[in-house]
């Protein structure tokens, strides 16, 4: 049976050429929902477990460019005046706070596009030690920065912002998240860079003294995370607390808007690709008319030609699926990166096993819907009885 359904695919090269690539379609609009949904949850999840700071604090008019930054790493500069600080370090149930100070890069040799510095304190953070891919031994020194995943650079080279040099010292793992674009650097440096920039930078930097953009805070009760911030709130107005939550919350809305265009777009080549399936089916199983009068009268009995029809679509179904999976497998590892700005969703490449399981689930889909679309042409071929089926095929 393989061998003459191998001959009837060889000898139609056109119209099974044209069914291959139906079918390739659908795999790959299923295999990218999956791969996208996948990618930025594992990417949520592995920012949360090792975010450090259990809320962030920022200035209330700046919150979603502080989401923009923590999630996407779009690069950000505002204040907010660093005497709220104590107030907030005071409130009941803060364990810790770190200031951070967000400015915007202007271009650099290190990446495509400005980048997000964040100033830091070395000695108050609690945050950026679970990221370095190196433990850092000593406290962060003069003009000594470290780089997210996606920024160039080995330890040693120079970057320059603003027109002041400095050296990467260590690098962070990949997160997926705005991490990733990110540079750090001493409050220290920071302020020196923006005093030399009116000199050496084709743009002036203004840091203001006594302004900060951001503060971390740990909490003492992981699980009081929520009343602690709204007591945060309570006392400092001016602000807004954003935690794991948010994130999780924003990026569940990005995140569904880009899985529902794919859902619609498989669900579309589904709907499209099923009815002209099952006509192509038909119309081969009644150009092959004749083959099946001559198998009939040889003695096949109607189960081997219903078999014999529907195997040579499950087997062109299985052929796309693969092809289609594979390509679409491979685009999205290469274009990850580009993949996640144009979505606007942090993406992280998901773990062999999830991929393998998305993989798998598409092809049996897809090897589905083909057995679907053969199944009426495969009854009726097998129902044809030997004499009826030759006539038929003479004329």
């Amino acid at each position: 049976m393989i061998d003459i359904i191998g001959k009837n695919i060889r000898h139609r090269p056109f119209r099974s050429g044209a069914l291959i690539l139906a079918f390739a379609f659908i795999a790959a609009s299923l295999f990218t929902g999956h791969y996208l949904m996948t990618g930025a949850t594992e990417s949520v999840k592995s920012g949360v477990s090792r975010m450090g700071a259990d809320m962030v604090v920022v200035p209330d008019r700046y919150r979603m460019e502080a989401m923009d930054i923590l999630l996407r790493g779009e690069p950000s500069t505002f204040f907010f005046d660093s005497r709220l600080m104590p107030k907030i370090a005071a409130v009941e149930g803060v364990a810790a706070v770190a200031p951070n100070l967000y400015i915007a890069s202007l271009d650099a040799s290190c990446c495509a596009v400005p980048v997000q510095l964040i100033a830091f304190d070395p000695v108050q953070d609690f945050t950026l030690e679970p990221w370095l891919k190196e433990p850092q031994h000593q406290v962060l020194g003069k003009d000594e920065i470290f780089v997210g995943d996606r920024i160039i650079g080995d330890i040693g080279t120079p970057l320059q912002f603003y027109g002041h040099n400095f050296t990467i010292v260590n690098r962070l793992n990949p997160s997926g998240m705005g991490v990733d674009c990110s540079i750090f650097m001493r409050f220290e440096d920071a302020y020196t860079m923006a005093a030399e920039s009116p000199e050496r930078a084709v743009q002036t930097l203004n840091l203001p003294e006594g302004r900060i953009s951001a503060v971390l805070v740990k909490a003492e009760d992981v699980k009081d995370t929520k009343n602690i911030a709204a007591r945060i709130e309570t006392s400092v107005p001016t602000i807004r607390v954003l935690t794991p939550m948010d994130q999780l919350h924003q990026i569940s809305g990005d995140l569904n808007a880009a899985i529902k265009v794919m859902d619609l777009a498989g669900l579309a080549a589904a709907l499209i690709s099923l009815p002209l399936i099952a006509l192509v089916s038909l119309m081969a199983a009644n150009e092959r008319r004749r083959e099946i009068g001559v198998l009939r009268a040889l003695g096949a009995t109607r189960n081997y030609v219903f078999r014999l029809i529907i195997g040579e679509s499950l087997i062109v179904a299985a052929i796309g699926a693969f092809i289609g999976v594979g390509v679409a497998w491979l685009l999205l590892i290469m274009f990850k990166n580009y993949i996640s700005v144009v979505v606007g969703i942090p993406m992280l490449m998901p773990g062999l096993g999830p991929l393998t399981y998305g993989a798998g689930m598409a092809v049996i889909l897809t090897v589905g819907i083909g057995a679907v679309a053969a199944l009426y042409p495969s009854v009726q071929s097998s129902r044809m009885e030997p004499y009826e089926a030759m006539r038929s095929g003479e004329q």
